[in-house]
């Protein structure tokens, strides 16, 4: 028979990779649509047109991301994932933000 902590212990994995594909996705999701809207801008794109063409692509991304985060047989490897996602968007909107020279 198995004690309780044992059973709680055994749910961690799954309650941290619920939160990666979910809050983890959306985060990831939202940085990345900034700055393929920057991108698009930055090519010569018009700045509407960049954003609806960026959010309609995010949704595809959410659902990449978020089924993703459950393939990695660590819940380590898909933080990890979602943090170097993270910041590759990260650097590509600090790179095309309006104002900064290339």
């Amino acid at each position: 028979m198995t004690s309780q902590s044992e059973r709680a212990r055994a749910r961690w994995p799954a309650v941290l990779r619920t939160i990666a594909g979910t809050l983890g996705a959306y985060g990831v999701t939202s940085l990345a649509t900034v700055a393929l809207s920057l991108l698009l801008v930055r090519i010569g794109m018009g700045q509407a047109e960049a954003v609806i063409a960026a959010t309609l692509a995010s949704f595809a991304m959410f659902a990449f991301i978020a089924m993703a985060t459950f393939h990695f047989r660590g819940v380590a490897g898909a933080w990890g994932w979602l943090a170097a996602l993270s910041v590759a968007a990260g650097v590509v909107i600090l790179l095309t933000a309006p104002g900064t020279k290339v």
